[in-house]
């Protein structure tokens, strides 16, 4: 039987699965890579890693073209609706013979991978907590058209023989944790606060896991969070189990304000635990000690993964791939995307039959892609009557080549991040995460703009 009598866990799918934005920063697109980045940090943790159950890849797959075939966004399936398998997703699991008892599911739209969307729900603090319990020994992800669901599922919790596990992310000498975060569902943390969660830090969780002993309160003792490289403490609002619903068994510790780039943090938690059945603290230890450090702010992007990421932004099919750059090796991963690309005439190579995969690729070769792309669906831009709509651009400062897609860039709206002067200068992962999200509002309605 489902462990119906645990509320929080239904309010908490229910709640956090509705996913409401459309994350567009292309990834990984293989079900293996998304198990195999859940389980790196599994394994940091010390949490036995989670396996594949094909008979929840099925009942996952299923869900999906239930949600896209009816055009239901939901958890929950209606019996009488095309591809109906059960109202629950512990009664889907079942149909497809699985049967341990523990189930919890998540769902998402438009993502553009598997791993994308794995990334979202562990950097959520919500689900994060389900990704990292060893209850879960099973995951099973299926996807249709633009629905996508995640299905975790368990027996039993493998944990210490004190029978417990305590599970603290970011863990300890973590590298590259994001300096803010995106919230990409219904549900934020920082929801009774009047801030906006992209201005943020990433939120930092503590979770309990144990069969036997359940938490009534956690207290905080002294918890702090602090920039090892300046001495100075971040602000942070402390969420305790007590005070939401929506956790059981962890805390949830936000900083009030971005991080800074490629700088180490330490994140102190004293707190004490109060089990149902006691009403003193019951652990010897409760404090504890994280250092980490923060993405760079110079994570520049190579041709081929622009490539890449375009063509899934893009959602344009996949062709198989033929020889066409002497320096691409048919067997690679990027070989698929660089010759779509090349065939659908967004990509080009150099004059010595090369595409040079690993170089680094610059803002004006991006917005010259961009363009070209827009076009193919739109039409072209008309530059007739162009003049600088927003911003003042000295074009000497532009490549020959790319003064004209500059130009339709400006046209369109989409030249807005930087001065003309930045534009020969190459791009970050985290620019062209803010670039393609504007491109994609642009690219997915046609203006009238000739």
């Amino acid at each position: 039987m489902i462990i119906k009598n645990i509320k929080k866990i239904l309010y908490l799918i229910i709640a956090i699965s509705i996913i409401c934005n459309i994350n567009i920063y292309a990834s990984e697109d293989k079900q293996d890579e998304a198990i195999e980045y859940i389980n790196e940090i599994r394994e940091k943790v010390s949490v036995r890693p989670i396996e594949n159950s094909k008979q929840l890849e099925s009942s996952a797959a299923n869900h999906s073209k239930y949600m896209s075939v009816n055009n239901k966004f939901s958890l929950i399936e209606e019996s009488g609706n095309k591809y109906y398998r059960g109202r629950y997703s512990w009664d889907r699991a079942s149909y497809y013979s699985y049967f341990n008892p523990y189930i919890t599911e998540f769902i998402n739209n438009n993502l553009v991978s598997y791993k994308n969307g794995v990334v979202d729900l562990i950097n959520n603090p919500y689900s994060r907590i389900s990704f990292l319990d060893p209850l879960y020994q099973h995951i099973g992800m299926g996807s249709y058209e633009d629905m996508y669901t995640f299905d975790l599922g368990g027996k039993s919790r493998d944990l210490t023989v004190k029978n417990k596990k305590i599970v603290i992310y970011p863990y300890d000498n973590m590298e590259n944790v994001p300096i803010t975060w995106e919230n990409n569902y219904k549900i934020s943390p920082y929801r009774a606060l009047d801030i906006e969660s992209s201005n943020v830090g990433l939120p930092i969780t503590l979770s309990y896991y144990s069969d036997k002993n359940k938490i009534r309160r956690i207290y905080d003792n002294n918890i702090k969070l602090e920039n090892k490289d300046k001495g100075i403490e971040v602000r942070t609002k402390i969420i305790l189990p007590q005070d939401d619903k929506y956790i059981d068994n962890s805390i949830i510790i936000l900083p009030l304000k971005k991080l800074e780039y490629n700088t180490n943090y330490q994140i102190l938690i004293d707190v004490d635990f109060i089990f149902q059945k006691s009403t003193i603290p019951s652990e010897k230890k409760s404090k504890y000690i994280i250092d980490f450090k923060t993405e760079s702010r110079y994570n520049f992007l190579d041709r081929a993964k622009f490539t890449k990421y375009l063509v899934k932004a893009l959602k344009i099919d996949i062709l198989e791939p033929k020889e066409v750059f002497n320096d691409i090796d048919i067997k690679s991963d990027s070989t698929r995307y660089i010759y779509t690309a090349y065939k659908n005439y967004l990509v080009s190579g150099f004059g010595d039959g090369t595409f040079r995969p690993n170089e680094n690729i610059t803002k004006e070769q991006v917005y010259t892609l961009l363009i070209r792309a827009y076009e193919k669906k739109n039409g072209e831009i008309e530059l007739n009557d162009y003049k600088s709509y927003s911003y003042t651009y000295s074009y000497y400062s532009v490549s020959n080549w790319a003064i004209n897609y500059i130009k339709k860039a400006e046209k369109i709206g989409l030249l807005n991040n930087f001065k003309s002067n930045e534009l020969k200068g190459e791009i970050t992962e985290l620019e062209y995460k803010k670039l393609i999200n504007l491109y994609q509002e642009i690219y997915n309605v046609k203006k009238d703009i000739n």
